[in-house]
């Protein structure tokens, strides 16, 4: 083959593959150390870790987290504080004294454009700190959210249901990543589930998304299409067990 289509094709590959590999996420990830329960770190990163917080504006005093419990299922929202250390930003809230409960965030990016194409973005972030399956089915909902990734632990596996405004989304990726190197990206059924083993040890990172070709504006800047991402935490300690 012609080395100038070899490197043509190499060119048109590394342009598909890099905007994914280098795709901002809203997270949350708890840190039970230090007093009470810790806190809950909120990125916007590639994954649940310290990032140099580039692009954190767009979320700073403009986004909701609840943080809510068995005892308080429905809190009125609250707004992160900005942690800096060194060359890393991130946002944090106090997590609940509660043994159990449930961090979610919600915030809107703004306008992106993917190439040719303008895309409003919308980002929504989960984490459950539960240990046990009545607590995971308490708060496994946010209803608080228009997207959500709602767990629920059958046995030795887990199942998510992927919603939009409480109705099942099917057909959608959720891309899913675990301990050992554990990667996996599967479709929702005509339910909006998906079902997976539960490791034994050790956190999962799961992702998905809603798109909508709803051409309007933001801000005063136009835009073709909306998109909606969500993650969703499992922190080690979920080692939620049910029938």
């Amino acid at each position: 083959m012609n080395h100038s289509i070899i490197r043509a094709l190499a060119a048109t590959v590394f342009l598909c593959i890099a905007p994914t590999a280098n795709a901002h996420y809203l997270w949350i990830a708890v840190d039970r150390a230090g007093a009470g329960n810790g806190v809950a770190n909120i990125y916007f990163e590639e994954a649940p870790e310290p990032g140099d917080g580039s692009y954190l504006d767009h979320f700073l005093g403009k986004s909701d987290v609840w943080v809510r419990t068995i005892e308080n299922p429905s809190p009125d929202p609250i707004e992160a504080d900005e942690v800096k250390d060194g060359n890393n930003r991130w946002m944090r809230v106090a997590a609940s004294t509660a043994d159990e409960y449930s961090v979610d965030a919600y915030g809107k990016f703004g306008v992106y454009e993917y190439g040719q194409t303008k895309v409003l973005l919308h980002y929504y972030a989960r984490t459950l700190a539960v240990q046990s399956h009545d607590a995971m089915h308490e708060l496994g909902r946010a209803e608080q959210m228009n997207l959500d990734l709602v767990p629920h632990d059958v046995g030795s596996e887990f199942e998510f249901t992927l919603l939009w405004k409480g109705k099942p989304v099917a057909d959608r990726t959720v891309f899913v990543r675990g301990p050992d190197k554990f990667r996996k990206n599967v479709q929702t059924d005509s339910r909006g589930k998906v079902r997976l083993e539960r490791p034994t040890s050790g956190r999962l990172t799961l992702r998905s998304s809603v798109e909508f070709a709803t051409p309007g504006e933001d801000q005063g800047e136009a835009y073709e299409l909306v998109r909606h991402n969500i993650t969703l935490v499992l922190p080690a300690t979920t080692t939620a067990e049910g029938p």
